[in-house]
Order: structure tokens, then sequence, then C-alpha cells
């Protein structure tokens, strides 16, 4: 009995101890200086800016570690210069946002009157649900947290929701050491090393580009080169981010390890690294992942910027495959185990293309050559693969794209 007492004790020692470790200490905004990255747009007389906090700017601005728990602040402002009034619901940013009594209860400790202040200045920051006619407000919607990029939608609804404004961003986060921060991914050609291409010649380049990728080897041939998106950045990048897409980390000891230990204990790791794979002389510019709960399963793309556009506009190869587990490999000791029917990854990214209302138009196109489960190719690291052989191309939209808008360019039969 008494050593019950006294482990009862010692447990509400160590609460009490951990308790008094919470400190609660907030920076005034300005001198945080987030909104030197803000990204703001206009639409009519009404301006929105958005910022999506890195984990540091949030301590300091929320005077708590909100990031532990998976709390991501966003600071959006609305500047309104017309005569009517909307109202700004902080759903459209997150369908599953935390309210600021939640946010706050997530980082309380032992001490009420703490706990009662943190609860007062993080609902007194919490943007408004509306703004006036002539009004500005400004504030913070509590959202699941996003590492190195962040898409951010706006709607400011007026006269009964029957007008709508709707405002879009991809705001990057600046803690991340992704892929496409590298300093050899931030410009693969000089301007006048880019031909443009009118639709003839396109579809030629499209079906003569190579099959695949090649590995780590720079010889061996890899996964099928079997994608291709017609996009600015503005275009490619939310449409993915708005399906759940993310940056892939850079590979470094840090992350290898995450990696590791995430595949070990089965957890997620949105950021995984992907291994470099090479078109057009180098590996790819950006990598992302589309991740389940386990790092072992996860839809993977691997893009390149090519070294044409298309009437003016950028245009991207890419590569997509399905990871389904992992297994040992001779190459590189352990590898993800990609599923063989690589067609079903392209017709999963065609369909988040399509469903984020980014899709004007596609194609399937020759080029990357059929293959049958009964005589599969293999990949650089030995997974077997089958493909009915064609390419998908994607023409995107900055503007949304009702469903029954999509166009078809019918280069090729579509697959059954």
């Amino acid at each position: 009995m008494r050593t019950r007492r006294v482990g009862v004790l010692l447990l509400v020692g160590l609460l009490l101890l951990a308790s008094g470790c919470t400190q609660f200490n907030p920076r005034p905004l300005q001198e945080v200086g987030f909104e030197r990255r803000a990204l703001s747009k206009t639409e009519g007389s009404v301006q929105v800016s958005v910022v999506a906090l890195t984990e540091q700017e949030t301590h300091s601005a929320m005077g708590v570690e909100l990031a532990h728990h998976g709390i991501q602040p966003v600071w959006v402002k609305v500047e309104n210069h017309e005569s009517i009034g909307f109202v700004i619901p902080p759903m459209a940013i997150d369908h599953d946002y935390f309210s600021a009594t939640e946010a706050a209860w997530q980082v309380h400790g032992l001490n009420g009157a703490t706990n009662a202040r943190m609860e007062d200045y993080f609902r007194n920051l919490s943007l408004p649900i509306r703004v006036g006619p002539g009004e500005t407000v400004s504030g913070f919607v509590f959202t699941n947290l996003d590492k190195g990029t962040k898409y951010v939608a706006i709607e400011l609804l007026a006269n009964g929701a029957t007008e709508v404004r709707r405002f879009t961003f991809l705001a990057r986060i600046p803690d991340l050491k992704a892929d496409y921060l590298q300093p050899q991914n931030r410009k693969a050609y000089e301007e006048q090393e880019i031909k443009n291409l009118d639709e003839a010649a396109f579809r030629t380049w499209v079906e003569r580009l190579p099959c695949c990728v090649l590995g780590g080897d720079r010889k061996t041939p890899g996964d099928p080169l079997n994608v291709v998106f017609v996009g600015e950045n503005q275009a490619l990048f939310p449409a993915l981010a708005r399906q759940g897409w993310h940056m892939t980390e850079s590979i470094s000891s840090g992350s290898v390890w995450r990696t590791i230990s995430s595949s070990v204990f089965g957890r997620s790791y949105r950021y995984g690294p992907v291994s470099p794979l090479y078109a057009f002389g180098r590996h790819q510019d950006i990598a992302v992942q589309k991740a389940r709960n386990d790092v072992d399963l996860r839809n993977h793309m691997r893009l390149w910027r090519a070294p044409i556009n298309l009437n003016g506009t950028p245009v991207w190869a890419g590569q997509i495959s399905r990871d389904i587990g992992v297994r040992l490999s001779a190459k590189t000791l352990t590898t993800h185990k990609v599923d063989p029917d690589v067609d079903g990854a392209r017709l999963y990214l065609m369909q988040d293309v399509f469903y984020s209302q980014s899709l004007r138009e596609y194609a399937f196109a020759k080029g990357v050559g059929a293959v049958t489960p009964e005589r599969p190719r293999v990949n650089y690291t030995g997974d077997p693969y089958w493909t009915d052989g064609l390419r998908l191309v994607m023409w995107l939209s900055v503007e949304p794209i009702s469903y029954q808008k999509v166009q078809s360019a019918r280069w090729q039969p579509a697959p059954r």
C-alpha cells in the first residue's frame, strides 16, 4: 500500500515538473516578422493576404510549441474596400481546423491562470468570421500542420452566399529542406535553350521521349516515363497540393533516419525522400508524394522541367508509381516495392488532377511501349512491371474547370 502511495506521489511530482516546463511567452507579432512572407491577391476591391507560419514563427507568435501537437497557425488579412460585407468561413482553409480554445488546450499546463491567459490570447488572435464594408480584419486560423508548402483557399461569401470570392495560394513554408529548393534544381535551362513547339511538334516530341528514366548508375533503364504536364507553376503545384500531395525532403542523414524509424514503427512520413532517377541528363527537379499512414505505402512522382514549351506554356515530364511495401535490394540494400501495374498509379494521378478541377484537356500518347504481366520489364532495383505502353498528357488550368468541360485531344484511344 505504501509503495503504491509513493508511486502516485512520484507520478504527481513528474506531472507538476512537466507542467512547470510549459512556458507561455508570446512575442509581439510585429517582432516575429512573418508578414514579410505574405502572399497577396486582389479581386475587385478586396485584397487577401496569407502566411503559413513555420514552427519557429509559431513558437514566437503564440508563445508555445503548437507544432509538436500537429497545429499550424495560418495568418489571414482581408482588406475589403467594397460596399458589401463578407463572411470568412475558416472551413475553406482547413476542413478539420482547430478552434482557438482547442488549440490552446493541447499545450495546457497545470497553472490555471496561465491556461486562461493562453486561451484568451488565442481567441483574441483568431480570424474574425466577418469583414464589413470598408473594413480590414486579420487573424489566425489554427490548421493541421504542413511543411514545405501549404495550399490555402480563402472564400468570402456575401448576400446569403449568392456571391462568392475565391482566393487560392500555395504558401511556401521555409522549414523543410525540400528537393526543389536545392541549388542545382532552381534553373534547369537558360531561356534560349527552351524550344517553343506547336501542337503537332509537341505530340511528336512526347512520342519520342525515352521509354524510361535511368537508374542511379545513369545507364540502367528504370521506371517508365509515363506522364507529361502542360501548365504554369501556379497551375501544376496547387493542383497536386489540393489533393494531398506533398514535397519530399532532400536525402540526408536526418531524413534517412526518419524514414527508417517510420518504417520500423509503421508511422507516416509525408515528406520522406525519394531516390534520384535520371532524365534529360539530370536527376529529378522535383519529387512529390501522397503517403498513407505507413511510410512504406505511397504514390510518388518525379518531375523534370522539359527543354520545351507548348505555345509558350511550360512542359514537365514525369514518372509516377505506387509503393506497396519494402524489400531487400542488391543495389540499395533496401528499397520500396513498386506495384507492378504502373498504369494504376497513372490512373490515380489523372483522377486527382480531375477532381482538383485543374484538368483542362488530356491525351494518351505512344512512347512507353507495352509489356505484359507474362513478360514484364524490370526497373532499376529489379521490380517487375507491366503497362499498356501509353503516356498520359494533361493540360492544366489555373482557374477551376468544371468536370463537364474537360476535353480529350484523342491522340490514342483511352485505356479500357
